[in-house]
Order: structure tokens, then C-alpha cells, then sequence
């Protein structure tokens, strides 16, 4: 099942008191990192604090994920990252499927000493170099694990020597949009630079417009940002009640025959029926996560701790 990621707030795997924040717990995911957040000399630290981290974020109702590094110390964080409570880890700077398909059988090795059901820690592929972007469908389609792929904005715009700006990433942000599309996995992330936390309004425009261009939900990197992500990635009450209108008029519509009708002067036919339905589909898969989550979080065992 695809999950609900609107928002993925980055955490510092080692440091205790951002990952126990209550700040987080709106995030639809929390991503522990072990990567850019964690300097060198603390990586062996932030490894071995995965074992309590990943209970610690899981219990309040986000879902877990771990950002490996890459190179050689991506075996080692795997050992540590795949145990029961994680969902998915978030793997940097591919640069070919042969090294996805690589780290696949790495995490099978993996769960199967953790004593996990095989395929259960799923992939979000990072896209940070040129020779990854020329790469990037057959990446996206190199293991059943990967759910999801984004672009490391920062990091592919230094390997091309330009700056990150809504304009430098628009292409490639929209070639993005249409690998995921062909591989049948979530496109994440925004359509230009996002790494300012200070201006709200601008920060909501640019998730309004990512969404507008085909993105399911983006990860952040200060906590404010999570409601913005949320809003902007759900639809709208307006939204649904005219997806639903649609819908039903294209049934009434069905019923003499008719494949196209118009609505209000315009006319509507099947794509726009089918996009109606995929907007109260994931209404309702918002929905159930957002009930499922309350009751976790009502729940006796969370209510003792």
C-alpha cells in the first residue's frame, strides 16, 4: 500500500532531544538521519541511537524513517536501521540502478537477521547527481522496495555547478514528476529551493505549486513547516465537494449513455472524472490515517507512557 507522506520532517539521529520533541509530532513521517545532519565524528553515536530513536519517534504516531550514507558506511548503517517500527529508508546521491539493487540485497540480509517479513523497509531514492538524473528511470524501477524518489535540490544543483532556484529546477523537477509517474512510485520534494524556514507564506506557496505540478509531499527541515505541508498536500474541503459533484453527475451521465456532459460551462469527460476520483481517494486515505493515528495515539499503552 502507498503510504500518506505529506510531510517528512529530517532529524538529527543523535541528537535525543529533537528526536523526543513533541514538535515533530504532527509529521506524517520523521526522518532520522545519519547523513548530512550528523558530523563525522558523531556517525558511529547517531548509528547506534537508532535503537531507541526509532521506538521513540514510532510512538508518537509518525512513521520512521532512516537516511543512510552513502559509500562505505551504508552497510553498517543498514544493519542498524532495519528493525522492526521502520518504514523505509532514504537512500542518497544514487547514481545508478546497480547500486540500488545493490543495497537491496544488503536490507534482504538485513531483515532476515532482524527476523522481518522480506520487501517490509521500503526505498526513498535521492537524486543528487547529473550521471543519477540521466539514470533516474531505470533507477526508479531497479527494486520493488522504492516507493518514492526525490531531488536533492541542493546537492544536484552544486554537482551541476548552478544555483538552486524555482527557476534552475523547474525542468528537472518536472522530469522527476513524470519518472515517478512511469515507475508507479511518489514523487516528493518542491519546486525550487526551500532551504529558508523563516517565511511562512512563501514556504506555502511554493508546496501549493509543487502540488499543482504533480508532487505528493515534501520533507522539511524545521517543524513549522509540517502543518504548511499538510494543508498543501491534502485537498481542500472545496475541493472534494466539487470531486464528488463530478463524479456523481459522470454516473448520472453513464446511465443515458453519455461519456461527456458539461458542468458549468465547461465540458467534462473522463480525465477530469478520473482526477476527481483520485482527489477523494486520497481524501479518504488522509482520512483513515488521520483516525488510525488519533486512536494509536488514545490508546491505553500511549495513554500509561
Amino acid at each position: 500500500m502507498t503510504p500518506v507522506w505529506r510531510s517528512l520532517q529530517y532529524v538529527p539521529a543523535h541528537v535525543e532531544k529533537y528526536v523526543s520533541s513533541p514538535h515533530i509530532a504532527a509529521a506524517d513521517a520523521v526522518i532520522l538521519d545519519l547523513e548530512d545532519s550528523v558530523p563525522a565524528d558523531r556517525k558511529t553515536l547517531a548509528r547506534a541511537g537508532l535503537a531507541t530513536a526509532i521506538p521513540t519517534v514510532a510512538s508518537a504516531g509518525a512513521d520512521v524513517l532512516v537516511r543512510i550514507n552513502d559509500g562505505d558506511m551504508a552497510a553498517d548503517d543498514i544493519v542498524a536501521a532495519v528493525q522492526r517500527g521502520v518504514a523505509a529508508l532514504v537512500i542518497p546521491k544514487v547514481r545508478d540502478a546497480a547500486r540500488l539493487k545493490d543495497l537491496d540485497r544488503l536490507v534482504s540480509d538485513a531483515e532476515a537477521g532482524a527476523g522481518m517479513a522480506a520487501g517490509s523497509v521500503r526505498f526513498v531514492v535521492l537524486i543528487e547527481t547529473a550521471d543519477g538524473f540521466l539514470d533516474m528511470l531505470a533507477i526508479a524501477r531497479a527494486t520493488r522496495r522504492t516507493v518514492a524518489i526525490n531531488l536533492g535540490n541542493e546537492d544536484f544543483a552544486l554537482d551541476l555547478g548552478m544555483e538552486a532556484s524555482d527557476e534552475t529546477l523547474l525542468m528537472p523537477r518536472q522530469q522527476l514528476v513524470i519518472v515517478a509517474a512511469a515507475a508507479g512510485i511518489m514523487p516528493l520534494g518542491l519546486m525550487g529551493s526551500a532551504t529558508r524556514f523563516d517565511d511562512s507564506d512563501a514556504y506555502r506557496a511554493l508546496a501549493l505549486k509543487s502540488r499543482r505540478f504533480g508532487y505528493v509531499g515534501s520533507s522539511c527541515i524545521h517543524p513549522s513547516q509540517i502543518a504548511i505541508l499538510n494543508e498543501a498536500f491534502s485537498p481542500t474541503a472545496e475541493q472534494i465537494v466539487e470531486a464528488r459533484r463530478l463524479v456523481q453527475a459522470a454516473e448520472a451521465a453513464g446511465a443515458d449513455g453519455r461519456g461527456a456532459f458539461p458542468i458549468d460551462g465547461r465540458m467534462i469527460d473522463g480525465p477530469i472524472v478520473a482526477r476527481a476520483q483520485a482527489l477523494i481517494d486520497r481524501h479518504q486515505t488522509i482520512e483513515a490515517r488521520e483516525t488510525m493515528r488519533a486512536g494509536a495515539e488514545n490508546s491505553p499503552i500511549n495513554s500509561i507512557t
